[in-house]
């Protein structure tokens, strides 16, 4: 994140889809824990509430070069720094 806020990739006008994608990641996370925590049963509509939500993710992820693809298209394989505050938008 650092590095896609100081090349502008993300700016403040993103903020909001990238709320989107986090919470996306958290419901998938949630769901996940829960059917662990449930020895592992499925619940058929807790699993199309999972996909739903993880389909989301991954496209809001290619839209902000979080992916491995997203990141060569739009040039931005960099070492990760990891001392920036990933917040820190300008």
């Amino acid at each position: 994140m650092p590095q896609l806020i100081t090349r502008r990739i993300i700016t403040k006008a993103d903020l909001g889809g990238v709320e989107h994608f986090c919470i996306c990641a958290g419901v998938v996370k949630q769901i996940e824990e829960e059917r662990a925590a449930a020895g592992g049963a499925i619940d058929i509509k807790m699993f199309g509430v999972l996909n739903r939500a993880a389909q989301t993710a991954r496209q809001l992820a290619a839209e902000f070069g979080l992916t491995p693809t997203s990141r060569a298209r739009i040039g931005t394989v960099q070492a990760d720094d990891d001392s920036d505050n990933p917040l820190a938008v300008k």
